[in-house]
């Protein structure tokens, strides 16, 4: 059993599998039919998550408990798995795109395209929190002292994530299907 496969029976849950099938009920057909249309999203997609890495490896450099960071590393982990689901599933057959070499088919790229707005948010949620910590740990060697952190709490956050995650596939497949072909 590979790595990615552990990490994803670690971290899939039935949200994930239902919006994994459901970017490729949404996109499977037009992945097949030009899959170089898409290797700008993955792209981006998997930028959004090496951008998360950094701030996670950061956050984690300032001492921050493991409880608080998490929830973050979990949610980065399920946008990982997603990516590299291809490797074990053989959904399609041989890759499609290689993208900052990563090989990817179908399921992978309508991976990339469902939870594309998950990987920007996590980006956005991590960055602030780097920062928030990072202006404690400069505070505390300045001897000041900040007010209570304002940021939520990271956890229990799943209502959260798949409301948005139903939005954005939603709200793409509906700009997709729109599209002149």
């Amino acid at each position: 059993m590979s790595d990615w496969t552990v990490l994803r029976q670690r971290v899939w849950t039935g949200a994930w599998q239902r919006l994994q099938q459901a970017g490729l009920v949404a996109y499977a057909d037009q992945i097949l039919s030009q899959p170089a249309r898409f290797r700008a999203h993955v792209e981006r997609f998997v930028a959004a998550l090496r951008q998360v890495r950094t701030s996670l490896d950061h956050i984690r450099q300032l001492g921050v408990p493991d409880a608080r960071i998490r929830p973050l590393e979990t949610r980065h982990a399920v946008l990982v798995a997603g990516l590299h689901t291809d490797a074990e599933d053989r959904v399609e057959g041989p890759p499609l795109l290689v993208v900052a070499g990563i090989a990817v088919g179908v399921a992978a790229i309508a991976w990339a395209i469902a939870a594309y707005q998950y990987a920007v948010h996590l980006r956005e949620q991590t960055a602030l929190v780097e920062r928030e910590l990072q202006a404690r740990v400069e505070a505390s060697e300045q001897g000041r002292t900040l007010q209570p952190s304002t940021l939520p709490e990271q956890t229990n956050a799943k209502l959260g994530w798949l409301m948005l995650g139903g939005l954005a596939l939603a709200a793409g497949a509906l700009a997709w299907r729109g599209r002149p072909a």
